[in-house]
Formats: structure tokens, sequence, C-alpha cells
């Protein structure tokens, strides 16, 4: 084979490998140019579908430090179609399609997702206090200031059926017992006192927020109009009137201190001699030991009388009594003696507020949060938007879509 022979194929076989790189690179190309389109297109759906949760409802942000949005999820998707639409106009490369949205879990109307809304805004309440404690600006709330005025709101009820059966709470009805009669299953759970008032416990969270956000018999510092004046007392009760609500909830509170009066006499020996003195002096014989039961169940429930008494004046009663606090007399209470309201002056023990935070760690929580929606809705039905409904307002989607025939997914919640 001559030298131009040779050159002539190593020419060829040099040509053909060139020929190979360059296809390569331009497949590498064209590969990382699909890429970058991809990506690109993944950023902007990522960012249009973020854009979409600054359109949270401020009202509902203001009032109760929840974050959602009401929008279906057909105008969602033509949102982000139209963000894109703008973004890739001088670009016809890449187009996504088939948006779908869906709001399954993340409507604030699913008691999970305001449980997780309501955890976020009190751990960040708890930061914040914390922070302006530290710095010395912390706002001290004024105790045994004046009660503002709610007369206009103490003998409200609610009867607007269709406002009724559109309440979170609604279908809940039939499950639900009256506070006073759930009530007598919590002195047998007192036993962990302490975990009632864990701040790291999501319970105590929960909780927390109701007290801060919602008024009670006491007031709560809230200045907006609100349809009930006994919030918390609806939570708890569920009655569609306030006035009910609050004298059921009293009535519970009477109940639940009698028995832990009952408990104290007949552990304290002095007033168990004194009642069965008392009783053989009325019925001589075997039957005083009736007659000592009838007694000390008497003297426990004037007791819780004048416990509910103090609560109501702001005063604190301790949950465990001793003789430095017990405040009625036997003779007093055997005679119908009305003393009013007699106050040992003693500061211990926990006020009204804090016997609502212990009724509401044994509430059943799935109602207790269903409540919370309806007094959301009802008061924000009543002062801001009359159509409002929670079950409409969502805490974020989910989003899909196809990139170049490859489907991608996407989560956005606040």
């Amino acid at each position: 084979m001559s030298k131009m022979n040779k050159k002539g194929s190593a020419s060829i076989f040099l040509l053909l490998i060139l020929a190979a790189m360059v296809m390569l690179a331009a497949a590498f190309s064209y590969a990382a140019r699909e890429v970058a389109f991809t990506s690109y297109c993944d950023g902007l759906l990522h960012l249009a579908g973020k854009s979409m949760l600054s359109e949270f409802d401020w009202e509902l942000k203001e009032r109760y430090g929840l974050f959602a949005f009401e929008r279906t999820g057909q105008e969602v998707a033509q949102m982000v179609t139209d963000d894109l639409g703008y973004a890739l106009q001088p670009d016809d490369r890449v187009r996504p399609q088939e948006i779908q949205v869906n709001f399954a879990s993340h409507q604030l109307g699913n008691s999970a997702v305001l449980k997780e809304q309501i955890l976020a805004h009190m751990k960040f309440a708890l930061r914040k206090d914390a922070l302006d404690h530290v710095l010395g600006g912390r706002n001290q709330q004024e105790e045994g200031g004046e009660k503002e005025e709610e007369t206009h709101e103490k003998d409200r009820t609610l009867r607007n059926r269709k406002i009724i059966r559109s309440l979170p709470s609604f279908p809940l009805i039939d499950s639900s017992l009256g506070f006073a009669e759930w009530i007598e299953q919590v002195r047998s759970r007192l036993s962990d006192l302490g975990s009632i008032f864990d701040k790291t416990k999501d319970t105590y969270l929960v909780d927390r927020y109701i007290l801060e956000n919602f008024k009670n018999a006491q007031g709560a510092g809230i200045s907006y109009d609100t349809f009930f004046s006994n919030e918390v007392e609806y939570i708890l009760e569920g009655d569609y009137s306030n006035q009910e609500n609050y004298r059921q909830v009293r009535k519970g509170i009477l109940l639940f201190r009698s028995g832990l009066n009952a408990a104290h006499l007949y552990l304290d020996r002095e007033k168990r001699a004194e009642t069965l003195a008392a009783a053989e002096v009325l019925t001589p014989g075997p039957a005083a030991v009736l007659t000592q039961a009838a007694i000390s169940g008497t003297w426990a429930l004037a007791e819780a009388e004048n416990d509910v008494r103090l609560l109501e004046k702001g005063r604190p009663v301790t949950l465990f009594k001793d003789k430095t606090n017990w405040a009625t007399d036997l003779d007093a209470v055997l005679n119908n003696l009305n003393n009013g309201c007699v106050d040992t002056g003693s500061d211990k023990g926990l006020r009204y507020e804090d016997y609502l935070m212990v009724f509401l760690h044994f509430q059943n929580e799935t109602i207790k949060l269903a409540r919370v929606m309806d007094l959301i809705q009802i008061n924000l039905k009543g002062t801001y938007e009359r159509d409002f409904l929670i079950k409409t307002h969502n805490g974020g989607f989910q989003m899909k879509s196809k990139v170049n025939g490859k489907e991608r997914s996407y989560g956005f919640k606040y």
C-alpha cells in the first residue's frame, strides 16, 4: 500500500472519530439545553406556586394568626398558567402542560391543618414573648382592670339554621357530650397536673391559643366584636346560647369542685368527726352513717358554690384543699345561712382561666378544634365577610404539571 493510501485511510478514520465527537457534543448540548430549560421552567412553576401563598386572607391572619387563601383549584391553575405565560413569552421551546391543583390535605377546615397552624403560631408567639422579655419590652396585660361592657352579647343566641348547619362542628352534634356530663371524668385524671401546664406539649399550646384568642366570662383583652362573649365556654359546652354556655360551665365547675371538696372532707379527720357528730344528733343509731354521707355531700356542695363565687370575683381556688383554705362552716350550712362569698384570703390556687385550661386539656380534641372553627367562622361572617366559610380557605396546595412530557409535582404550604 502506498504512502498516499495510508494517509487517506488515516484521514478518513480521523474524520469518522471527529464526526462521532461532534455528534456526541451535539447530543450533550441538546441534553444540557433540555435540562436547563426544564430546570428553568421548574423554577418558574415553583415561584408561581409560592406567589399564590401571598394572597392569604389578611383579616384571618390579623385576628387569629392563621394563614389561608380562598381560591378554587381551577382559579389557581389559571393564575399559575398566566404567570408562566408571561415569563416564557419570548421562548416557545418549552411549555408546562396540564397544570392540576389539589387542596385535599391543606383545607383549613381539616382539624389537622388547623392544629398545625395553631402550633406554628404559638411557637412563634412564645419565642417572641421570650425575646421581648429579654429586651425589656414585654407588654404585660394589666390585671384588675375594669371589665369591658358586653351586655349586648350576654343574651345572644344563634338561631339562623343556615349558619348553624354550615358550622364545622355541626356533623359532630350527636357525638358530643355536654360539659357537665363529661367533666365528671376529669377528677380521676388529675394525677399528672404538671402536664396540663407544660409549655412543650402540643395540647398546652392549643389550649393557650384558645384562651388568648377567644373571650371568656372573665374577659380576654380582645377588642374586636364577637358574637358570643363566653367563647371559651362555647368551646367547652357547644350550645348556641351565650348564657346557656356559661350556665353549663358554671354547673360543671360546681360539680367538679364538689367532688374534690368531698374527698377533702373524707380525708380530714376533724371534719369527718364533725359531720358524724352532727349526723348522730339528727339520726341517732345505725342511720347516722347515711346521714353523715348526706351532710358531707351538702357541705362539699356549699363549699363548691363558694369556690365558684370566688372564681367569678377573680380570686384563686386551690384544686386540693387543706385547713387553711377551707371557707365554709358546717353550722352555717346546716342552718341554711347564706354568708355570701367567704374569702379566706389565700392567694394559692387556680383562677377561672386556669380552670378553663384544665378542662380544655381533657376535652376531645376533634370537638375542641371544630368549635374553634365555628367561632372563627361566626365572627368573620358577622364583622368581615357574610359569606365567609372556613372550609373554602386553604393553608396550601399540591400542584402537578407536565414539563416536556415529564410529570412534576410540587407542594406548597404556609
